[in-house]
């Protein structure tokens, strides 16, 4: 039997990969799709996959989605292509992305460093908190950090001489960026490096080694042709996203032209404890790190000189801070904006790890795998929490499911003044919405909730009215007589309304 001490590097390593990678696999499996993002995105891509229409994201049915170009609803969509429909499904690709991105930084690291650096360097991306959560969920953030990792990964091993590949590969990261986000991927690898070429003018030379005729021919064959289709079956698009999702969102804090949601304002400055949270527990450790040689005598003198001076480390700082100091400013701003910055901020605490001697062994600095371990283990718990409480979730899951198992001789469901996207998915599009005024007068609420009633049952003689369990002073006196409550989620409560 071997004993714990005669585990190798490489064993432990992939045991505790085994560990991250399973856990968040048992979490994608027990959470339902909640609300807003993920049941909206998960929507779209089944949208895209059952109506073959693979050009135009749909927002709903019939109502295109100009927000966001379509690799994630593409990958998300071939997944139900291939899996079929389950809650699991459209969470796949971004799984594979997100480990994806981690072999950059193993091979990045593993490259130029010893192995045991290239496992710290994964292991510390894998387990940091917002990685962990957006690595089995349905955004599109883990496939532009692939594109943007791939792209600064590609320009540093061109820089230290690596194989010819790699130059190509730097704009193969552009095409995808912009079949992800839009032109942000340019923001966030030109200005990371520009950063870092400002540290040394004499670094602007290394940009002849790049075939940029070539690479931004590639650029355009990846990602041109759809904007172009896009355009042409919808116009409008490019206005909108070019010029509403990418300037008016970020100059603009209370920018009322979002289509699809609403404006996230927070103060500016709020990206960097963003930054504390996204990359918990590790961020502690690099802000006690800091701190510490910050107060040392010339502590600060001699990591600035570091910075300026190393080629290499200065790189991963620029990277790893340029997204932080591009959203500083920025009017409207979400804790995912800080993915990004992450795969550089793993490589260089992986690097200092390794220059400290810490390697991946049972005996011996053994402290850092709590903390590996620590973001995992809380998921462990909290999705094993959520098995049995699922109703404290943001989802409509159980109250759809309990409307389909119960629908008896009911002819539809309706949603008065909001209707979740969970609703929309978990009900296979068929929950409808009813606007009502709230803030109407009472008899004009009245005389509103009669209009619905009638236009409905004209047709139908029962079906279930949905509310938010905070708006049920909408319901008029007069009409609860004929409703009967059957569920409560979270947020809504399920009622049965049939004629007198």
């Amino acid at each position: 039997m071997i004993s714990r001490s005669q585990l190798s590097s490489k064993q432990i390593f992939l045991i505790l990969l085994s560990v991250i990678v399973l856990v968040r696999m048992f979490v994608m499996v027990v959470f339902p799709l909640t609300d807003t993002t993920e049941a909206r995105y998960a929507n779209m891509a089944l949208i895209m996959a059952t109506s073959g229409d693979w050009i135009t994201p749909y927002f709903d049915v019939g109502i295109p989605f100009w927000g966001k170009p379509p690799l994630s609803f593409w990958a998300a969509a071939a997944s139900y292509e291939v899996f079929g429909v389950f809650d699991v499904v459209p969470r796949i690709p971004s799984l594979i992305f997100s480990l994806m991105t981690a072999w950059l930084i193993y091979h990045y690291l593993k490259t130029f460093y010893a192995k045991d650096t290239a496992y710290w360097g994964v292991l510390i991306y894998l387990s940091t908190a917002l990685v962990f959560i957006l690595s089995g969920a349905v955004l599109t953030d883990p496939f532009l950090v692939f594109a943007t990792t791939l792209s600064m990964v590609a320009f540093i091993m061109v820089v230290q001489k690596q194989s010819r590949y790699w130059n190509h590969l730097f704009f193969v990261g552009l095409g995808l960026g912009l079949l992800t986000k839009g032109p942000l991927v340019f923001v966030l690898v030109g200005g990371a490096l520009t950063l870092w070429l400002m540290f040394d003018y004499k670094r602007w030379h290394l940009l002849k080694q790049f075939s940029w005729l070539t690479g931004l021919f590639i650029v355009a064959v990846i990602a041109l042709p759809w904007y172009v289709i896009a355009e042409l079956k919808t116009p409008g698009f490019i206005d909108y996203f070019i010029v509403g999702e990418h300037f008016m969102r970020f100059v603009d804090s209370g920018w009322k032209g979002d289509m699809y949601g609403t404006a996230h304002k927070e103060p500016k400055g709020f990206i960097w404890l963003m930054w504390l949270g996204a990359a918990i527990p590790f961020s502690f450790i690099a802000l006690g790190l800091l701190v510490k040689h910050a107060f040392k005598v010339s502590g600060i003198k001699q990591m600035v000189v570091l910075v300026r001076q190393h080629e290499v480390i200065s790189y991963f700082v620029a990277w790893s801070l340029l997204t932080m100091i591009f959203f500083t400013i920025s009017a409207n701003v979400l804790a995912t904006y800080v993915l990004p910055a992450l795969p550089a901020f793993s490589i260089l605490l992986a690097i200092y790890i390794a220059s400290k001697g810490h390697k991946l062994a049972l005996v011996g600095y053994n402290t850092l795998y709590p903390l590996v371990l620590f973001v995992p283990v809380f998921f462990l718990f909290a999705g094993s929490y959520f098995m049995q409480h699922e109703q404290k979730l943001p989802t409509e899951k159980n109250l759809i499911a309990y409307y389909q198992q119960h629908q008896g001789d009911s002819q539809g469901i309706y949603y008065i003044n909001s209707r979740p996207f969970s609703a929309q998915y978990y009900s296979g599009n068929k929950a409808v919405l009813v606007e009502l005024s709230p803030r109407a007068m009472k008899h004009s609420l009245v005389m509103q909730w009669q209009d619905f009633l009638q236009q409905v049952e004209e047709v139908k003689s029962s079906f279930h009215i949905v509310v938010a369990s905070d708006a049920l002073h909408i319901i008029p006196e007069q009409m609860k007589q004929q409703m009967v409550k059957q569920f409560e989620s979270k947020r809504y409560i399920l009622f049965k309304y049939s004629k007198k």
